[in-house]
């Protein structure tokens, strides 16, 4: 093919301005790829710190949940779900008295059936210090942050008050950290039997916590947990839709603005071009002398920007 043959005789005539070109699309490209990059990494990130310790999906009527049992039965049959946790969350204060003064703070009391936990959240590889014990009724999980806060160990008794002015004595299981701060700072965890105690009193949920293999796979789940159960499903997407949001504008931004480098650099090799046409000029009668059309010559140049764009 006689134009790439020209084409490629002009690159290699002109190596310093090809190599300019070359480097200033390499360079956009670059930029672009590593900002791509980043924004990815920082969304899955901040994703897995949202998931660390929370479900997938959250079943619930924002009512006691009587018949939990026949409902995750239903539930796990639903193909893509890991495993599901009746769960009662709460809010409540912890008092713990050491040997100098009184800790006191207002706590998210999250209450878990700690063996579903285990399998749905792997709650027990987030445990740094302490064990979890699925019989202990009286242990509590705290979030690392908090428990350094709060000065104690392992084997330590607390208070626990919940919202409806019920009052415990609980020792300190072990410490999670999720790499949530907000979740190791004012989360604790008891098993549901406790909180079920602590809150009504009797054997019923106010939630029932899901679990999936792929998180992404949420929003048809969720569909799917609703017309076979009856019961609104909200997904970790829905619960986070603003910081999701903010995340994906953000990522939106930075690939516009680096995609302008690109188009800059892609200016290079058009001026390297309409520079070598002007130069060209009597290479190009001569072409035209000779009965080559007008789109065969186009096409010696689109060639040349081409294989530069390629390499």
């Amino acid at each position: 093919m006689v134009e790439l043959f020209i084409a490629k005789k002009y690159i290699l005539e002109r190596k310093k301005q090809s190599f300019i070109s070359i480097l200033g699309i390499t360079i956009g490209i670059v930029g672009l790829i590593v900002s791509i990059a980043i924004a990815n990494g920082l969304n899955k990130n901040m994703i897995d710190s949202i998931l660390s310790i929370t479900s997938h999906i959250t079943v619930t009527n924002r009512q006691e949940i009587e018949n939990y049992q026949e409902l995750i039965e239903k539930i796990e049959g639903i193909e893509g779900i890991k495993g599901t946790i009746p769960a009662i969350s709460s809010q409540g204060i912890v008092k713990y008295s050491g040997n100098y003064s009184t800790f006191v703070s207002g706590v998210l009391i999250e209450g878990y059936d700690l063996n579903s936990a285990i399998k749905t959240l792997d709650l027990d590889k987030k445990i740094v210090k302490g064990t979890i014990d699925p019989k202990n009724i009286k242990g509590i999980l705290l979030g690392n942050e908090l428990y350094e806060q709060m000065g104690a160990h392992i084997g330590d008794e607390i208070k626990i008050i919940s919202a409806e002015n019920k009052e415990f004595r609980l020792k300190i299981a072990g410490s999670f950290q999720s790499g949530n701060l907000y979740f190791d700072t004012n989360m604790v965890i008891l098993p549901l039997k406790m909180a079920q105690y602590l809150t009504y009193g009797e054997d019923v949920v106010d939630k029932i916590e899901v679990g999936l293999y792929d998180p992404y796979s949420a929003d048809e789940i969720s569909r799917k947990i609703m017309l076979k159960t009856g019961i609104y499903a909200q997904t970790w997407g829905e619960k986070n839709k603003s910081l999701l949001s903010a995340l994906a504008l953000e990522k939106t931004v930075m690939i516009l603005m680096l995609s302008l480098i690109v188009i800059i650099a892609g200016f290079v090799i058009w001026i390297s071009l309409n520079m070598l046409v002007r130069e060209k000029t009597k290479d190009i009668g001569i072409l035209r002398a000779m009965g080559y059309s007008k789109n065969k010559i186009t096409n010696i140049f689109l060639l040349q920007g081409i294989i530069l764009e390629i390499v």
